[in-house]
């Protein structure tokens, strides 16, 4: 799906400073935009309200945020994910018409799943009616957001989607605020914030159905659809959702833990912990940002070169020599942009007691920023490879990769908090080094493998073949 992909290219390619920046900048909002709109949003308006919403309130405020976003990004993962595959299959089959479907097809599915998620942390903590039906409504607009945020590379006009996330960010801003001198409780606050959610997520669904205009014919039919790839592509769905735990998975255990703190609205939360790695997340976002730029343009034609040399019937050398300008370019540049990611991680371990001297944070967040950020370096690689192994439909190694990932988080948080202060945030960095460095090695035996993989590890008629033959044996 390379539909913001091609209007990146032709910045890319223009000779223009102003073109070369502007590609660079939308390439950051669509990798990291709900990463940026929640973390400059939130901390904005601590600024800005405390001094007349009191820090009580702005931290009820803040987590029941947070909940609203880590929940329904872990709880519609693999609908987006899987819809996200349907609309690719569509587009392949130049089938546009299937698009529309899909997206309220996915919606359906989405919103029960979100709501009933939400309805029970509103049990569980025990939250007063107007905190639960805020916490209920943010989580829900939030899922609908992920779920057409997952359409939106399809969708040409970058433009139009950067601008729906800039307008909705400076609304949640003037709103959540006003909500604070106003006098509004936390729930009051969530719902100035959900307004701005609200103007986003109806610009990108409007940006979505003008790329595809072609009249909806019934919901009901592309949830069956995304049932279906569910059923079919359960290796992507369990994937995802295993995937977006293991981002989270750190913060619940210290949530949990002794280091947790419980807000006046009864949820829980531990700043010390929390804050620190949101800014040490930030490190990763120019890296996400060149890395999205490689993949939509320089490397989806590399790859669509080796495909269409086989495609034409290319000889076995031809094929080689595609593959390897395939391998080395892609590793060649994830060798180059990790090499930067490391600079910018050196610039804030070494300016870590500025930074939270400057943001009025406590001296123990020092040491937890830094392994944050060292963390936040193999976390891009780890993102890095397994985005690529989905390229070429290694489903099953994607899913053995998050689980990876998700298990060492949890045993190494778990051993970490264990240890005492002095070890906060070291278990997500080791999660993060033995994660990447077993998906750089399944990458890279991808590519060395390419071939094999094109032929006969991926090719759908030798699985069937092979199938046939085992129920042969059998019989």
């Amino acid at each position: 799906m390379a539909g913001i992909g091609f209007q990146l290219r032709k910045l890319n390619r223009s000779d223009s400073i102003t073109s070369v920046v502007s590609s660079v900048g939308h390439a950051a909002v669509i990798a990291a935009r709900p990463w940026l709109f929640t973390i400059f949003a939130l901390a904005t308006i601590t600024m800005t309200s405390e001094p007349v919403a009191g820090m009580s309130t702005l931290a009820t405020f803040r987590v029941v945020i947070i909940y609203a976003f880590a929940s329904s990004l872990v709880l519609s993962a693999p609908i987006a994910i899987v819809a996200t595959r349907r609309v690719a299959d569509a587009l392949w089959q130049k089938k546009p018409e299937e698009v529309p479907p899909l997206l309220f097809g996915a919606f359906v599915l989405a919103l029960p799943v979100v709501m009933a998620g939400a309805g029970a942390l509103s049990i569980y903590f025990q939250l007063d009616g107007d905190l639960a039906i805020a916490l209920l409504a943010a989580s829900s607009l939030v899922a609908l957001i992920w779920i057409v945020l997952s359409f939106c590379g399809a969708v040409r006009d970058y433009n139009g989607v950067t601008m729906s996330f800039l307008l909705g960010l400076l609304l949640s801003l003037l709103m959540t605020v006003t909500a604070a001198v106003l006098g509004f409780h936390a729930a009051g606050m969530v719902w100035g914030f959900v307004s701005g959610l609200t103007v986003t997520f109806f610009g990108m669904t409007h940006r979505v159905l003008a790329t595809f205009p072609q009249p909806m014919t019934s919901a009901t039919a592309g949830a069956l659809a995304i049932v279906d790839g569910l059923l079919r592509y359960w290796h992507l769905a369990l994937g995802a959702l295993l995937g977006t735990t293991a981002v989270w998975i750190d913060k619940w255990l210290f949530w949990f833990s002794p280091a947790g703190e419980t807000t006046r609205g009864g949820l829980v939360h531990a700043p010390p912990y929390d804050s620190a790695m949101f800014i040490a997340s930030l490190v990763i976002i120019p890296s996400l940002a060149a890395f999205v730029m490689k993949l939509e343009t320089e490397f989806f034609d590399r790859y669509q070169q080796y495909y269409a040399i086989i495609s034409s019937h290319g000889t076995m050398g031809e094929i080689e020599q595609a593959r390897g300008r395939l391998a080395r370019y892609t590793l060649d540049n994830l060798a180059l942009i990790t090499v930067t990611q490391v600079g910018i991680c050196a610039v804030l371990v070494l300016t870590a007691p500025l930074i939270i001297d400057a943001l009025d944070l406590r001296f123990q967040q020092i040491a937890i920023l830094r392994y944050g950020a060292l963390g936040a370096v193999f976390q891009f690689i780890f993102i890095a490879c397994t985005s690529m192994l989905l390229f070429f439909d290694r489903r099953r190694l994607y899913l053995g990769l998050q689980a990876l990932f998700l298990a060492l988080n949890i045993l190494l948080t778990v051993l970490s908090i264990g240890l005492g202060e002095d070890f906060y945030g070291v278990g997500y960095f080791i999660a993060c080094l033995i994660s990447a460095f077993v998906a750089y090695r399944l990458a890279d035996q991808t590519f060395e493998n390419l071939n094999f993989l094109t032929f006969i590890g991926n090719n759908p008629s030798v699985g069937s073949s092979r199938k046939r033959l085992r129920l042969g044996q059998k019989s």
